[in-house]
């Protein structure tokens, strides 16, 4: 059983969350042009993605991120709707296993 939020430890670091952004996968996926773009994309992401990170700050704390979506002139297809899609995960080193006996480093979070 998970203790109870007033007794959970601090944070030692603040979490990162990296997220993807995705319009019209389905749709690509078919060789099909997605029906809009996000703007404000970093230069590594496609038209079709906006990627980035969110720093967490503490505990039981929100953060948000506010795109802004561009439909693309000449949409023919109006009856489908415009499917978009959020992966996310923890930012962090990746897992690697240290020698026999060393000490544990600090649990990450968990989502």
């Amino acid at each position: 059983p998970a203790a109870p939020p007033s007794l959970m430890p601090p944070l030692r670091v603040s979490p990162e969350l990296e997220f993807v952004l995705d319009v019209d996968t389905e749709r690509r996926r078919r060789g099909q042009a997605p029906r809009g773009s996000f703007l404000g994309r970093g230069p590594a992401d496609p038209e079709h993605q906006l990627s980035g990170t969110l720093e967490l700050p503490r505990q039981r704390s929100r953060a948000c991120v506010t795109p802004t979506f561009q439909l693309h002139d000449g949409i023919r297809d109006k009856l489908r709707p415009i499917v978009v899609t959020l992966a996310y995960g923890i930012r962090g080193p990746g897992g690697h296993r240290g020698a026999r006996g060393a000490v544990l480093p600090p649990l990450s979070p968990a989502l």
